[in-house]
Formats: C-alpha cells, sequence, structure tokens
C-alpha cells in the first residue's frame, strides 16, 4: 500500500502530549494528561478524583478510506447511565487525532469524583455497512486520556484544528496517489496522461455481429475504480522488456500461480504466455551471369582456389591450399581440419565446401568418434559449377542415409551416461548438448538430425531413399531455379520452391500438413479422402457446374467456415494462374460429400472438424467446389486463395522475397515477392540472386510475439478492451504483437461465458483510452 503519512509532529504524533510536553516557563507540571487504560472489552475507569476533566478519545493508527466512530457510555449499569453523542473520526485522520467525548460540568466544583466509562466502536469504508471493532482490535484502534485543568482544555481548544488540518493534508497527499484518487482528483490524472473517464460502454450486437460504443445515460459514467483501473497503465514507469510485459499481464508470481497482476480479474486466475519462439527464414542462392557466361565460370573457379576447403589429401588440393595467401597458423588450422574431416567421411578428390560448412561437418565426425563410433559418412556430393542454387557455391553436401542399426547404435552411445568422457572438451560439450535438448527415436528421426543440428548443420533435407542434403545453412528444402547466363536488359523467369522430402515434388508444408491431416482424420475412424494430381485437379476444376443460390450445401459450407462458389468461372481462371507447388487438391469421401450436398447438418460438423485439423496443420486456405455427380473437391494451399482469401489462419503460411547481389560489376532487378518472379541483368558481370523464405510453422514470425490463454479461459468485451490497450502500450518500435489466437478464441462477445470468434472487421472495435493532446482541448481530458 502507499505510504501516506506525513510526519509533521515527528516520531509522536499526538498533538496534546507535544503541547504538555513543551509547556515552559511557570507551566510546566501544570497540565496533567492521563491515560486511561482500556480493557478489550471496552470498559475503562476514571479511578481518581479529578480536576476539570475532558474525556477524549484518541487514534492509535492512521485511518485510510474508513469512517470511525465511537460511542462512550457514562457509568454503564449504574443510576447515572448516560450514551453520549458518537465520536467519529474521518477518512484520512492521522494517529494521535483525538476528540472531546465527555467533560463533566465543573463550573460550580471543580473536582470531579471517579467515573467508569464503556466503550464500543465500529469502522465503516464508503457506502458499505459498518462493522464492529472488538477485542484486541479496538484497543488497537484507540485509546482514552483525560486532560485535567483550565489551562489543559485551553490548549486542547487551541489545538483542535490541528486535527483536522493535518487530516486534510493526509486527504490531499492520498488523492494524489492513483491507489486513493476519487472522483474530481482521478478526472485530473487522467488529463495528465491523456486517458479521459468513459462516458459510454462496449455493447456487442448478435444479429449483426457488430460491437459498438452505446452512450451511458447521464449522468451515469465511468466508476472510480474501473477508470483507475485502466489509468494504471499509464502511472508507472514500463520499460517493454519480456519480463516487464509478463508481469504487467500477470504481476509477480511463478507461472502456476494465480494471476496479480492487471488482469487478475480472469476466471480461475489465468495467466497470459508470451511466445518468442520464432520460425526461421530459409534461403537460397543462384548465380547468374548476366552477359558472358565466363563471368560465373571465372567466379567458381576463383572460388574453388582461394575460398573452399578440398578435404581430400591429393597433391592438386594439397598445392591450392599451398598456394593460399594466408598465415601459416592459418593454414595449419585448415590441414587440420581436412585431415579431421577425412577420418569421419568419405570424399572424392574434386569435393570442396564452403568453410563454415566443412567446420560444422567436423563437429559432427568429432562427436562420432568420440562416441566411439566408427561410421563413414559416405560424401556423394559437394560443390558442383552445374548443381543449382544448393550446391554451386558448396554450401550443401549430400551424404548417405545411416542404417537403422548405425542410427541406433549412435542414439545408444549419446544416451550412455556411463560412457568414458575424452580428451576432446568441443564434443563432450556437443554431446552434453545433444542429451539435454532429447534424443528422439530412430523411428521419428532416421536421419539423425539432432546429431547434426546440435553440430551448426541446419538443415537435413532428404532428397531420396538413400541421400540426404545437409547444409549449415537455413534451407528447410528451398531450391531456386534459374538460367546460368542472362542477358542483359531481357527479362529471365526465376523459381523458388520448397520441395518436400524425397524431392523433386511439391510444397513441403503443404504436402506434410496435408498428410498430417490425413493421418489425423483417418484416425477418428472417416473414410479417407482422394488427392488428386496437379493435371487432375486442373481437369476437374475446369467441370465444375455453376449451382443457383440457395441450395443447401451453401449453409452447411458456411457453418464450417468456408465459402459457396456459385460461378466457378472466375474462380477457376484464378486458380489456374497459381504455381501447381502451393495448391493441392482433394475429393472428400462419397458419403460425405452427398451429405453436404443434402445440407445435413451433422455433415457440417464433420466438415468444420476436417477444416480444423487443416488449419492446426499451418495450413493457410480452403476452397471448397462442388462438382456434379455429388461430388466436392476441397482445394488446399499454403497462400491465399481465390474468394478464400486466407480463411484458415491469419496469414499466408509461406512467403518469399528476392534480393540480387550484383558480383564483378553485374546488377540486375528482380521482382521483390512471390515464388516466381522475373530477372532483368541492368549491367554486365555475375549476379547473385538471393531467395529469402518462410515457412510458418505455427511459431512467431523474427520481430514478433504472441499473447496466448489457456484453453477455455473468454475475456469479456472489456477485459478485450482492457488487453488490446496495454498491449498497445507495451508494444515496442518494430515489433508486432500477434493476438489471432486471443480474438479467435478467447473473446466472449454475448456474455454467456463461451467465446466466439471475432470477425475481422470487428477485431479492433475497441476503444483507445490514451488520446493525443491538443492544444486547447486538454481540459476536455
Amino acid at each position: 500500500m502507499t505510504d501516506i503519512r506525513v510526519p509533521v509532529d515527528g516520531a509522536d504524533p499526538s498533538v496534546e502530549r507535544n503541547l504538555v510536553d513543551q509547556l515552559e516557563g511557570p507551566y510546566p507540571g501544570t497540565v496533567r494528561r492521563v491515560v486511561v487504560p482500556l480493557a478489550t472489552g471496552g470498559a475503562a475507569a476514571v479511578d481518581w478524583t479529578s480536576r476539570h476533566p475532558v474525556l477524549t478519545v484518541v487514534l492509535r493508527r492512521d485511518l485510510v478510506e474508513e469512517t470511525v466512530r465511537v460511542t462512550v457510555t457514562v457509568d454503564p449499569g449504574g443510576a447515572d447511565e448516560r450514551v453520549l453523542p458518537s465520536v467519529v473520526f474521518a477518512p484520512w485522520s492521522a494517529a494521535g487525532a483525538s476528540v472531546p467525548a465527555y467533560a463533566p460540568d465543573s463550573a460550580d466544583e471543580p473536582l470531579v469524583a471517579p467515573f467508569s466509562v464503556t466503550v464500543t466502536a465500529e469502522r465503516a469504508v464508503d457506502a458499505a455497512a459498518a462493522t464492529a471493532v472488538t477485542g484486541a482490535a479496538l484497543t488497537a484502534l484507540i485509546e482514552l486520556a483525560v486532560v485535567e485543568g483550565n489551562l489543559g482544555r485551553l490548549l486542547y481548544l487551541v489545538s483542535h484544528e490541528k486535527h483536522r488540518l493535518r487530516r486534510a493534508a493526509r486527504e490531499v497527499h492520498a488523492y494524489r496517489t492513483l491507489a486513493h484518487a476519487r472522483r474530481d482528483a482521478l478526472d485530473r490524472i487522467g488529463a495528465d496522461v491523456g486517458v479521459a473517464r468513459f462516458v459510454d460502454e462496449l455493447v456487442h450486437e448478435p444479429a449483426s455481429g457488430d460491437v459498438y460504443a452505446r452512450r451511458l445515460a447521464p449522468p451515469a459514467r465511468e466508476p472510480d475504480g474501473a477508470y483507475a483501473h485502466r489509468l494504471g497503465l499509464y502511472r508507472r514507469f514500463l520499460l517493454p522488456t519480456p519480463g516487464a510485459v509478463r508481469r504487467l499481464l500477470n504481476g509477480p508470481g511463478a507461472d502456476t500461480e494465480p494471476n496479480a497482476g492487471l488482469f487478475a480479474d480472469l476466471p480461475g486466475g489465468a495467466r497470459f504466455t508470451l511466445r518468442e519462439d520464432d520460425d526461421r527464414f530459409a534461403v537460397a542462392i543462384r548465380l547468374v551471369a548476366a552477359g558472358d557466361p565466363q563471368h560465373r565460370t571465372n567466379f567458381l573457379a576463383q572460388l574453388r582456389r582461394d575460398r573452399l576447403v578440398l578435404p581430400a589429401n591429393t597433391p592438386p588440393n594439397n598445392t591450392t591450399h599451398a598456394g593460399r595467401a594466408l598465415p601459416s597458423g592459418r593454414l595449419a588450422e585448415i590441414t587440420a581440419l581436412r585431415a579431421s574431416l577425412r577420418q569421419s567421411y568419405a570424399f572424392d578428390n574434386a569435393h570442396a565446401l564452403a568453410p563454415p560448412l566443412a567446420t560444422a561437418l567436423d563437429r559432427a565426425g568429432r562427436v562420432c568418434r568420440a562416441l566411439g563410433s566408427t561410421l563413414v559418412w559416405q560424401v556423394t556430393r559437394a560443390q558442383d559449377d552445374a548443381g543449382g542454387s544448393r550446391y554451386e557455391l558448396g554450401l550443401g553436401v549430400d551424404v548417405g542415409w545411416p542404417t537403422p542399426a548405425q542410427a541406433t547404435d549412435l542414439r545408444n552411445r549419446v544416451l550412455d551416461t556411463g560412457r568414458t568422457v575424452t580428451a576432446d572438451r568441443t564434443a563432450e560439450a556437443l554431446i552434453a548438448a545433444a542429451r539435454a535438448a532429447g534424443v528422439p527415436t530412430v523411428a521419428s528421426d532416421g536421419e539423425v538430425a539432432w546429431l547434426w543440428r546440435v553440430c551448426g548443420v541446419q538443415t537435413t533435407h532428404r532428397i531420396s531413399t538413400t541421400r540426404m542434403y545437409l547444409s549449415h545453412l537455413p534451407t528447410r528444402g528451398l531450391a531456386v531455379t534459374a538460367p546460368t547466363a542472362a542477358t542483359v536488359g531481357a527479362d529471365v523467369a526465376v523459381e523458388a520452391q520448397f520441395h518436400a522430402p524425397g524431392d523433386p515434388g511439391g510444397n513441403a508444408l503443404l504436402l506434410a500438413g496435408l498428410a498430417a491431416a490425413a493421418t489425423a482424420w483417418t484416425g477418428t475412424g472417416e473414410p479417407a479422402w482422394s488427392p488428386l494430381t496437379d493435371a487432375a485437379a486442373r481437369t476437374r476444376w475446369a467441370g465444375v457446374p455453376t449451382r443457383p443460390a440457395g441450395q443447401p450445401v451453401d449453409e452447411v459450407l458456411a457453418a464450417a467456415g468456408l465459402p459457396a462458389v456459385r460461378d466457378p468461372a472466375p474462380v477457376v481462371a484464378a486458380l489456374n494462374r497459381l504455381p501447381d507447388e502451393l495448391v493441392e487438391t482433394i475429393e472428400l469421401p462419397a458419403a460425405l460429400a452427398s451429405a453436404l450436398i443434402a445440407g445435413q447438418p451433422a455433415a457440417a460438423d464433420r466438415l468444420a472438424r476436417l477444416v480444423g485439423l487443416l488449419r492446426d496443420r499451418h495450413l493457410a486456405a480452403a476452397l471448397p467446389l462442388v462438382d456434379s455427380g455429388n461430388r466436392v473437391l476441397l482445394v488446399c494451399s499454403v497462400i491465399g486463395l481465390p474468394q478464400a482469401g486466407v480463411n484458415l489462419a491469419e496469414r499466408r503460411a509461406t512467403g518469399f522475397r528476392w534480393y540480387t547481389v550484383g558480383l564483378g560489376g553485374g546488377t540486375a532487378d528482380v521482382k521483390a515477392v512471390g515464388a516466381r518472379t522475373t530477372l532483368r541483368p541492368t549491367h554486365a558481370g555475375l549476379v547473385a540472386v538471393v531467395a529469402l523464405s518462410y515457412v510458418r510453422t505455427g511459431l512467431t514470425d523474427p520481430y514478433e510475439f504472441r499473447v496466448e490463454l489457456p484453453d477455455g479461459v473468454a475475456l469479456t468485451l472489456a477485459q478485450y478492451e482492457r488487453l488490446m490497450n496495454t498491449l498497445t502500450r507495451v508494444c515496442p518500435l518494430g515489433v508486432e504483437i500477434n493476438t489471432f489466437g486471443i480474438r479467435r478464441d478467447h473473446v466472449d462477445l454475448d456474455a454467456d461465458g463461451d467465446a466466439e470468434p471475432l470477425r475481422p472487421a470487428v477485431a479492433r472495435t475497441f476503444r483507445t483510452f490514451q488520446q493525443r493532446r491538443h492544444r486547447g482541448v486538454y481540459d476536455q481530458l
């Protein structure tokens, strides 16, 4: 709690006691102030004959937003029993404040005989019902004191206003804090940070699905508590680091503890999760000679002569390395690297590798040797002038698959914690890292990707049943197709493709997603669908008939979140312009298709479940086509589809970005995006065509983080609005906050406790808390 004490009286807050203690001249000792013991039951006795006494009730602690009412009864149970008017301590009264409760009439007789009293007290906060204060709480809250003598009475009178001043000072000080400010004080804090009090409320219109702000009937407006809660976003120093954002959303504590932050009012104390595990970009490079093809030939020859590592121990290779203008120490390191590579890999005389790839491969070889394995990897392809984007720069090699026995042996050896540790510290560190990261079974990782990954080989791509492609660059099967030479000023076609394992083939993500969805679909007892080849699919698209409006199948498709295509001609024309590898078509099982066309509700549920499986496998779009003969086609893609757009995810699942790097004076223009693009050389020389691509597999993009909630947690519109404003407040420049999952699965629009998908059209229909302030409008905030 905010410390709002104002220490105006030093360590002892009692005003009367301070006045008595500070009397000077002939007055010290002339005023007597005695504290009367108060029992926990409320009984007290002034057991001496006092002179002109005043009985006061004194606070023993500071009050905050509470009112304390004390009632004193004189001579309880006696013949002169009297209940005196109550003594009231207003909110923010300070410790030491006192109010006179009883002043016996001493005008004729200054001496007053001993008397007894009983005390009762109650406290109340705002408009809540008062509660009695009893027992130890009573004696901790108040005490009784008697001030005697005319001078004592006079001192009390002249000092009484000081109690009120101290209370007012404490109240003013408290109202400057967000925790205690109310009414106009809260509005002034809001004006300071540019956040106005709401005079409207968010409502959802079920008929239209819209969310809008409805003005409250005057004089109603946003309550102080809710307003202060919103202002809390802006009344603190906030550096939007991941830790600070987590603390803001969830408050302190472990992930297993209830939310204690700005969203402590979530059902079950749910906590938010921040995801920052990015999908990595894939890269591929293709060399294109602009003009004379000799530019490319010369560059590759120089590359082999001056840069690449030639592992084979042959006189030509040794001569090449010895002729490089490098320090002797570096030459010795390369010689040692070549020798080490030859212990674990079988190279041909002409094989060459990029130095980073050679180093990564050598780490894997040293790990195998440290594990005691005698496995020698057969390299079947390395740098190849005619090998295309994967091989021409020496950025990848092909090696044979390990046999199941070899893979099992490696796995068993790395998991053997009793093995003898070798002197190769690098290899031992990599073994420990692999063990910590987890070693999958041979059935799920036959190419032992766990070994390559921990050693720096980021790509393990299966290219046939016997060979796999390894590279230290992340490629994920990406390859660029382009001619090796192009005429200056002439356009040439360039294409990038994510090949599925066992390439050449279709898009890796699309095929893998469909295969996983098919397994999950049939695993629930559903009949399998039929995949179509690209040629067969285009033939079937062309035969899809035009349908009239109002057929039952349209409602079923809409219930599953899919568009209804009644005029297929323009859609098919647009589909035919898409790259084959980015689109796959399946034919739904006959029984399901017939039920869909008949408009059966159960079929809609089955189709919705199928769409959910495709979404979960990171496909971006699905487009149904109702064919003749009670057949239904489903076109699936990792990019947006005509009339469907990106209806399974918030964004397309894959994309490409193109760059060119001029070498030897060569330059070229290239269209920046798309799987297929056009390259136009503008100056003679050599051009490196670079394709940078991504595949969304459920992880976040670079410069993005995702906010998630546990399944089943639903936000009210007010909580959703608060969350969006909070994320706006903490969003660093250049970083995107992905709230797609929140908007899709965690907003309760109709207050029934269950979340409904928030349509994109209303996803940003929330009130912005903080407004820009302009000259002349400050007072309106």
